[in-house]
């Protein structure tokens, strides 16, 4: 007896297409929640903590910028800015 003929191709692709589009709902709300997450998470900062709490960790206020080397060349650009300003350079 020869093998039956089936058409699972048809049936496949349904499926296939059926889970990329389930697959790309869930990808897109996980997004969405990671977005709103990152939104409402406070953002805490070297700066923001107490001499007790950057003590506690080991730090001091002079420390922070040798930490967070932006914040050393933000300070930079902002003098060279009112240096520009004034007429001094």
């Amino acid at each position: 007896m020869p093998p039956q003929q089936t058409n699972v191709t048809a049936t496949t692709e349904c499926d296939a297409a059926r889970l990329r589009f389930d697959l790309s709902i869930v990808l897109s709300l996980l997004r969405r929640y990671w977005r709103a997450f990152q939104e409402r998470r406070p953002r805490i900062t070297l700066q923001d903590l107490s001499d007790r709490e950057l003590m506690d960790i080991g730090l001091t206020r002079g420390e922070i910028d040798s930490l967070a080397p932006e914040r050393a060349i933000d300070r930079l650009r902002d003098n060279a800015r009112t240096l520009w300003g004034r007429g001094g350079m």
